[in-house]
């Protein structure tokens, strides 16, 4: 069975545009989290969210893209991961094998609330007014497939918080099959007002800062941004002499429909997508070298996924060091694990583990080694990269050095 590998990164994140800032501000520490600007949070008992603050585009492509700032974030992540790749300006491939697979929750959601602000009665042409505001989740890969001459099959992955992992497992299969050679894949989201109640009404939103794993914690953080992978056949990126960044070595997903938003208490579901993970990247637990957590900083979330992977990796579990990146930039959504993604393959690039911040009081219930405030070098070939979403919709994905 032919290998899948990973060849180009793009980030756009609440601590930095890029993947050189961002990767500086994660291995620094850096706090994400500030006032919500996008709207006003008076009524509301919490202000703060992880905003992106430095973001940009080209002045000519700024009004082409379209006003969606979805598009935005991922158009720049997808740009940069494919100069990375070395197919930003390739002109010889068969493009029509060539995909695109993102995840995205906040697309769900912009177009009601450009609704609910536009003026819809039937006076003055409303109605154009309403067909205008909506931009359905789809038009995410249409403007990539347009500006980046992709011809291939397309899907938007719409599977709450894990969307990005399921992407980058629907990109696996294409391109293991051979039905296609290169997928674009990741995911992108922006923080609506409706989100943000949504979460708040579940008193679910921290006040201040995201701690996850601490005994204190109170809740996740909602961030923004997108990030992007280039996976490859391997032997068609090792044809075309593409630098190789990771190997993409398998995935688990699983369904334990526990309830609409609370996890299973035992773990049930994140301990099957994580086994069937390992076993199809025929790894031993023993193996694993870094467990990049799901850790929204909720409690019954961090306790869970704690519960989980000690099931999973027996007594090895506390040789693994497990940091939580949302501490940083917060819960990126339908973002978070292709952003998380982008992170392991930096992590085996570099050598080096960002940290989970905010760490200040050890809970007896998450004792795993859990990377605390500061970034740890180490030499590790094997990461986990966990992603457990609403309804029990978990998943796993597994990335190595190619060996």
């Amino acid at each position: 069975m032919t290998k899948v590998v990973v060849t180009g990164l793009g980030l756009v994140t609440p601590v930095g545009t890029g993947l050189k800032k961002s990767w500086e501000s994660f291995i620094q520490g850096r706090d994400g989290a500030n006032e919500m600007k996008s709207f006003d949070t008076a009524l509301y008992k919490v202000h703060r969210s992880c905003e992106v603050e430095d973001f940009h585009l080209d002045v000519e492509l700024e009004n082409q893209i379209s006003e969606n700032t979805i598009h935005k974030y991922v158009y720049y992540a997808a740009r940069e991961a494919l100069r990375e790749s070395g197919l930003l300006d390739d002109k010889e491939s068969n493009r029509e094998r060539f995909g695109i697979a993102i995840g995205t929750l906040a697309a769900e959601l912009t177009p009601f609330e450009r609704l609910l602000r536009k003026d819809t009665s039937l006076k003055d042409n409303g109605f154009d007014k309403i067909v205008a505001a909506v931009y359905p989740p789809n038009s995410i890969t249409n403007i990539l497939a347009k500006y980046f001459n992709f011809e291939g099959p397309t899907m938007i992955s719409l599977n709450a918080c894990s969307s990005g992992n399921h992407a980058i497992a629907w990109a696996y299969d294409r391109l293991v099959s051979n039905k296609l050679d290169v997928v674009m894949v990741g995911g992108g989201d922006m923080i609506p007002q409706t989100e943000f109640t949504h979460f708040h009404n579940l008193k679910a939103l921290a006040p201040d800062k995201c701690q996850p794993f601490d005994k204190n914690r109170k809740g996740l953080m909602i961030g923004e941004g997108a990030g992007i992978l280039i996976m490859e056949r391997y032997d068609y990126a090792k044809k075309r002499g593409a630098t190789i960044i990771a190997e993409m070595a398998g995935y688990g997903l699983s369904c334990d429909g526990f309830h609409m938003t609370a996890p299973h208490p035992e773990g049930e579901g994140a301990v099957k997508c994580m086994s069937d993970a390992l076993k199809m990247a025929k790894v031993n637990p023993a193996d694993i070298g870094y467990i990049n957590a799901h850790g929204t900083g909720t409690p019954h979330n961090d306790k869970t996924e704690t519960i989980a992977i000690k099931k999973v990796f027996g007594d090895h579990a506390y040789k693994i060091p497990c940091s939580s990146t949302k501490s940083m930039v917060g819960h990126l959504m339908g973002a978070a694990s292709a952003v998380e993604s982008v992170i392991c393959c930096l992590v085996l690039r570099y050598g080096i583990i960002p940290p989970t911040i905010n760490y200040e009081t050890p809970d007896p219930e998450c004792d795993l080694d859990i990377v605390p405030n500061k970034a740890r070098e180490v030499k590790i070939s094997r990461i986990v990269n966990n992603s457990f979403a609403f309804g029990g919709n978990n998943a796993t994905t597994i990335f190595t050095k190619l060996e």
